[in-house]
């Protein structure tokens, strides 16, 4: 079923905590002259309040890469999505690994790109969304055929967030500062994380992490 779109073109806004990926991406969207305005942001909190502002703004885009400092772009959607309907998520990344790629599909996400695709695919993906068609990437496809359905991504989005800090080397104290959560959340978390990769030392758990891309 095609999803309603206005007479007027949509808004776009670019989420990357990379500044100059998050610029060239922005010149890259805005020459396919498919939308109104793009708005980059490197900051999550810069986007939420210009999300808050424009509420009620029909059909917009969020390009959004899945690495962001401290966090991953799935608990940010999932945030984006509560405050604001409707808002179509596309993820850009250079994620590579197939379970990881898999775990972000099951998220409520409408396209998938890789930072490698050129103008021509970026408007493949926004035409299908128009559409009402999930669209992910032929390179992001490609990697995802090697799935192997018996592996999964045993981290949830709020666990993946505190692999983040512990591999920034934050402690359990300063990661619930962080994340305005108690201490003994903190360590229910990782004993349950630890617990689930079979894993005995905050090292080894970080290793597995980076094995699947997590981090």
């Amino acid at each position: 079923m095609k999803r309603f779109y206005p007479a007027r073109k949509p808004l776009a806004v670019v989420l990357d905590d990379h500044q100059l990926f998050a610029d060239s991406f922005t010149c890259l969207i805005e020459k396919t002259g498919l939308f109104e305005h793009i708005h980059s942001f490197t900051e999550e909190g810069a986007l939420t309040d210009f999300l808050l502002k424009m509420k009620g703004q029909p059909g917009l885009f969020l390009f959004a890469d899945y690495y962001l400092r401290n966090t991953t772009a799935l608990r940010v959607i999932q945030d984006l999505q509560r405050i604001y309907r409707p808002i179509y998520v596309v993820i850009v990344s250079c994620v590579t690994n197939p379970i990881l790629i898999n775990d972000i599909l099951t998220y409520r996400i409408d396209g998938f790109l890789s930072k490698s695709s050129r103008s021509d695919e970026i408007v493949s993906c926004i035409q299908a969304i128009q559409s009402g068609r999930e669209y992910i990437s032929p390179v992001i496809g490609q990697m995802l055929s090697a799935y192997n359905q018996g592996e999964t991504n045993p981290f949830s989005a709020r666990e993946v967030e505190i692999l983040i800090h512990f591999a920034n080397g934050l402690t359990v104290n300063a990661t619930a500062e962080k994340m305005i959560l108690s201490r003994h959340t903190i360590v229910s978390h990782r004993r349950r994380m630890m617990d689930k990769t079979r894993t005995k030392t905050i090292t080894e758990l970080l290793a597995y992490a980076r094995k699947i891309d997590l981090i």
